[in-house]
């Protein structure tokens, strides 16, 4: 998305990544693009995002975005801290969990809310892409995230965008299946009834003519 700065009301640039901490499991710093061929990327310290909305990523101001080189500990982290996604799950008595596709972390302070795991041994439990509280995360390390045992007791399923729209287009489908049945049944009704009501008429009328 976007950067856009308060103070200037300008665009600044895009965002092309996030610094994860994975000591304090939070965003430590956004990346942004390089604005020029040879450039190189800049970091903005996470306390100056005010804001990620729909359309862009809100600073305050663009004297905030600075050179790696100028923030040694964010410097450190893009070199040295693992991907966090990707990064394969384990429980600490050696079961492989899953592998990290999302992670979900708070707007405002940066701090890592979950995981959004998937993988075989969670597809026996649950299918498709499950949810782990950042809680039970022991370590994020540069080979595997560790997670306390038992943790599988507390993952939760997310449906994708694709499977929540099927299912509520098939509880709306169901809706209008009954509603169009109920309809079907009046209107069948009424045509018994207009039917009988025109036969009975018949009746009479010949039984008149036979008179």
């Amino acid at each position: 998305m976007p950067i856009i700065s308060l103070e200037e009301g300008r665009q600044i640039g895009k965002i092309r990544g996030v610094v994860v901490d994975p000591r304090n499991f939070s965003i430590a710093a956004v990346v942004t693009d390089k604005q020029s061929w040879f450039g190189e990327y800049k970091i903005i310290p996470y306390e100056h995002v005010m804001s990620i909305g729909d359309h862009a990523v809100t600073i305050d101001k663009k004297n905030n975005i600075e050179k790696p080189a100028n923030l040694p500990e964010i410097s450190a982290l893009m070199k040295d801290s693992p991907p966090l996604l990707g990064g394969k799950v384990f429980s600490e008595d050696g079961t492989l969990l899953g592998i990290v596709e999302e992670f979900v972390f708070n707007a405002e302070t940066g701090e890592i809310k979950s995981l959004e795991v998937t993988g075989r041994f969670i597809d026996s439990f649950l299918r498709g892409r499950t949810s782990l509280s950042i809680s039970t995360v022991l370590t994020i390390g540069a080979d595997a995230i560790i997670v306390r045992n038992h943790s599988e007791d507390e993952i939760s399923r997310i449906d994708s965008p694709l499977k929540k729209k099927m299912r509520d287009l098939s509880s709306t489908g169901k809706k209008l299946l009954g509603s169009t049945r109920k309809k079907t049944k009046k209107l069948g009704d009424s045509l018994n009834d207009s039917l009988d009501r025109f036969t009975g008429g018949d009746e009479n009328t010949d039984e008149n003519d036979e008179k």
